[in-house]
């Protein structure tokens, strides 16, 4: 079973490390700039979209963005 925010916080940690602090920091507001769980997976979801239209991401990280957008987007419907 995933846990959506520690694998984000994950993800972060990551992009933090290979140089891309702005999606780190985006990421990681995303889970608290919400008043309620659907507002911060919406907002999840928009961040996570940047992380994956990001020419500047690897693709590692990009793979991993997606995989947790997914889980997002199925938790929304």
């Amino acid at each position: 079973m995933t846990h959506l925010y520690d694998d984000t916080g994950a993800l972060a940690r990551s992009l933090a490390d290979a140089g891309l602090g702005r999606h780190a920091e985006q990421l990681l507001a995303a889970l608290s700039e919400g008043s309620t769980g659907t507002e911060i997976f919406m907002i999840l979801r928009l961040r996570l979209c940047d992380v994956i239209d990001d020419g500047a991401v690897p693709p590692e990280y990009k793979g991993e963005a997606a995989g947790l957008r997914d889980i997002v987007v199925d938790a929304l419907k």
